[in-house]
Order: structure tokens, then sequence, then C-alpha cells
């Protein structure tokens, strides 16, 4: 039989009560846990700062026994797996994109599409992965509207799931 996890949900975080988590967990101001995300601190806890958004099929693991941080305004896309150690402000894991474990993310890297880091991998800030071998480049254009878009998407996240779903509250 599976233990409940030690939640712990921030004002104005959103968790879905249809998923599967496991361990010690503490979820930031305004970060939304879609139905069907697994989060599971089956070593350290995962410590998610503020207005990060985790969709369905998403799979966050923490194994080691530190505990692994998550910065603010991160997505994690349908089916992306996250096994790496820290991650930082402002990334995109897009569908089915893989950190592995021991990596490191700096601050807005973006993970293409069934694209993966290595492992053991510290990633500068503003990397991009792309392509069917993986390719990087650092990303030298314009952001500019990217954190309106975000907070836009949280709105909506926050107005549609609480119509469909059920959320869970602090253990």
């Amino acid at each position: 039989m599976m233990s409940r996890p030690k939640l712990t949900i921030s004002t104005r975080a959103l968790v879905c009560q249809d998923n599967d988590l496991r361990g010690e967990i503490y979820v930031g101001t305004g970060t939304v846990l879609h139905p069907q995300c697994r989060v599971w601190a089956t070593g350290g806890p995962i410590m998610f700062g503020s207005g990060n958004i985790v969709e369905e099929n998403a799979v966050i693991i923490n194994r080691g026994p530190e505990a692994l941080f998550i910065g603010d305004n991160n997505v994690f896309e349908v089916g992306s797996v996250m096994e790496g150690v820290k991650v930082g402000n402002m990334n995109t894991l897009e569908v089915k994109g893989h950190v592995k474990p021991g990596t490191w993310l700096g601050d807005e890297c973006v993970i293409g599409t069934v694209c993966s880091t290595n492992e053991n991998e510290i990633l500068p800030d503003r990397t991009v992965i792309y392509g069917t071998r993986d390719e990087r480049r650092i990303f030298t254009g314009s952001r500019v509207g990217q954190a309106e878009v975000h907070k836009r998407h949280l709105e909506y996240l926050m107005q549609m799931l609480p119509k469909f779903n059920h959320s869970r509250m602090s253990s």
C-alpha cells in the first residue's frame, strides 16, 4: 500500500487530485499540477517555486538524497520526464522531452520535443536542445512577451481546471 505524500501547497497553487504524488513535495505559489502528472520524491524532497506548470503525463522524479529545487515559471509539457538535480527559472521541457539524471538546467532553457539531455550535464542559461540528434545552441534572441504568455496560460489553467477536476489540500 502506498503512503500518502507529505504535501505542502502554497496559496493560489492548484494541485489536481487525479495524479500520482509520492514523498515530500512543496508546491509554490501559483504552481499548477495537472491531473495525471507524476511527482515522485522517492529520495529527497521536491520543492517547486512559483508559477510552474506540470502538464498531463509529465513525470518529475527525485531519487537522490538532496532536495530537487525547481525554480519559477517552468513548464513541463505532456509526457516530459525530469530526472535532473536542479532546475532554474523559465525553462520549458517540451512534449516528451527528457532531462536525464544528474543534470542541472540553467535559466530559460528549452528541451525540444522528444529531445533529451545527457546524464550529469550542466546546461548554461538559454540552452536549446533540438532536432533528431539533440543538437545544442545558445538562444540569443529576444524573449520579450514570453513572461506575459506564461502568465496568461497560468490564469487560464486556474480558471478552467477547477471546473472539471477536484483539487488537493496540504497534508
